[in-house]
């Protein structure tokens, strides 16, 4: 029995964002999964097919697998969505998979108390740097579209605004960094339904519990909020489509943490841009330095922000009484060029020597 946790953590140990070998890999697997899911989970396509599909090369009769896999689903261990009338599923993997699934919802009960208490102690020992230690970011910065300057070049994928527009449906669920820091001991007390998801992987958590459905301008007040709490956008790292928006504190946040404590500068991608400070109109308030993510400010007779630690947010802006702060476009030679998808993912995979 315990042999199939072990074929299955390899299974997903073999996808971009993997699941490092560990003892506690295999008790996070235990608490996910019966014995039964596992065994089906080995067998089950990381690719997204049809119901029938599915059937046809799993030897299964279709409705018997669709109870299997929608309980599954419910579990937060299958992808499922219908469209045109047509069931999907796949496997998912540990991100944007479950790790996040069992959070999403928001309930404190005792498996999400055994997961937080699990995923902390794989974090800190294998799975920060799985994420957050590759050559292809994974996750970037997306910076405050108010505060910056009017003669700065923004790019569509710069905007949270333009992100928005291609997205046809919109949830929102718990923030599970916030949660797994709260339910081991630490924590803060910024807000938790902020998580925000589109499209398929959207339906997916509404239709199973997870989160709920939101407009886009409820969507988009969701983002005039955090960005007042001080919370920093995050998405996907490439151009087109994005899937996710995170808003993140600089102390629950796994990128976050991945930066400051771990010591791993590629855990997520800057922005293009810097804060920039007018000293002259300065008042040395320090709530700047208080709101950034980042500790990159300090304040004596004005804020003076440390460059090599920004960045590029633009939370420092949105609450300076004096105006005193902008964010200005890094010099050309020292700005990064997104990806589009496909480099995305084939960078991604070519890293994990899959390609």
């Amino acid at each position: 029995m315990e042999d199939v946790y072990r074929r299955l953590r390899e299974k997903l140990d073999r996808v971009p964002i993997g699941l490092p070998e560990s003892e506690k890999a295999i008790e996070i697997l235990r608490n996910l999964f019966t014995p039964e899911e596992a065994e089906l989970a080995v067998r089950l396509s990381m690719l997204t097919k049809t119901l029938e599909e599915l059937a046809a090369e799993l030897g299964e009769e279709p409705e018997t697998l669709r109870e299997k896999l929608d309980s599954m689903a419910d579990r937060g261990t299958v992808l499922a969505v219908e469209k045109e009338g047509k069931r999907f599923y796949r496997l998912l993997p540990s991100v944007v998979g479950f790790w996040e699934t069992p959070f999403w919802p928001g309930r404190k009960d005792e498996r999400t108390m055994k997961l937080a208490s699990l995923w902390r102690s794989y974090f800190e020992e294998k799975f920060a740097y799985e994420v957050g230690d590759k050559k292809q970011n994974i996750f970037r910065i997306i910076p405050v579209n108010i505060a910056i300057t009017g003669d700065s070049r923004v790019t569509p994928y710069e905007n949270v605004i333009e992100l928005l527009k291609p997205i046809e449906y919109f949830a929102v669920a718990h923030c599970p960094c916030r949660q797994i820091a709260r339910y081991t001991g630490e924590g803060c007390d910024h807000s938790l339904e902020v998580c925000l998801h589109f499209d398929s992987m959207g339906q997916y958590m509404v239709e199973h519990g997870m989160g709920r459905e939101i407009t886009r301008e409820e969507t988009i007040e969701i983002l005039r909020k955090a960005n007042e709490e001080g919370l920093v956008h995050m998405t996907d790292n490439h151009q087109g489509k994005i899937t996710t928006i995170c808003n993140c504190c600089g102390c629950c946040c796994i990128f976050f943490r991945m930066l400051k404590e771990m010591k791993l500068p590629r855990a997520v991608a800057k922005s293009n841009y810097l804060s920039k400070v007018n000293p002259d109109q300065c008042a040395a308030c320090g709530t700047c330095a208080e709101r950034c993510p980042m500790q990159a400010i300090n304040v004596d007779e004005f804020a003076m922000v440390d460059e090599k630690r920004c960045v590029g947010c633009g939370v420092c802006y949105s609450t300076c009484p004096n105006e005193a702060i902008t964010l200005v476009r890094k010099p050309e030679e020292k700005t990064v060029e997104i990806p589009d998808r496909k480099t995305y993912v084939t960078n991604l995979l070519r890293e994990k020597g899959l390609q």
